[in-house]
């Protein structure tokens, strides 16, 4: 079972593994959405709070972070440490 981290949790734990993020957080944002439609325990849990107020808004085609993206890369710091 995974923990049920807030988005500023999410973020606060990449920004202290990857600082550069703060230079361009799209690739964290995208990662920390991913994560939460993996991972949320329903509608009233943090992740899908952090879902819903996401400024990553996918369009109808997007499955998942990009194989060897950066967005991979950081939604597996996160599966490290909340899943």
């Amino acid at each position: 079972m995974a923990k049920d981290p807030t988005r500023d949790e999410m973020m606060t734990h990449l920004l202290m593994l990857h600082p550069e993020i703060g230079d361009d957080p799209f690739d964290a944002w995208e990662a920390c959405y991913a994560f939460a439609i993996d991972h949320h325990g329903g509608q009233t849990s943090n992740l899908y709070e952090a879902l819903c107020m996401s400024p990553f808004q996918p369009g109808p085609l997007w499955r998942c972070c990009a194989p060897g993206s950066m967005a991979e890369y950081y939604y597996k710091s996160l599966q490290l440490e909340f899943a």
